[in-house]
């Protein structure tokens, strides 16, 4: 499982299911005030960022899972 996150013009990769990631910035919005979401961000060697989420932010998601590897296939 894999979602790739367009923020800000740039691509960032967190291993979740995009309607996991979405819920999670959907309970940062409800909260009413920003907050961060955790995330990769690189090639190769990934190295850990922080999203800031609030009203107003675009934010795009992108379910890049492998249907193979999902599926349990090599």
């Amino acid at each position: 499982m894999r979602t790739t996150i367009h923020y800000d013009g740039q691509e960032y990769i967190v291993a979740k299911h995009s309607i996991d990631v979405k819920s999670e910035i959907e309970r940062i919005l409800a909260s009413g005030k920003a907050g961060w979401l955790r995330v990769n961000h690189g090639r190769g060697q990934l190295k850990t960022a922080d999203l800031l989420i609030q009203r107003g932010v675009q934010v795009g998601l992108v379910d890049t899972s492998d249907p193979q590897h999902e599926a349990g296939e090599e």
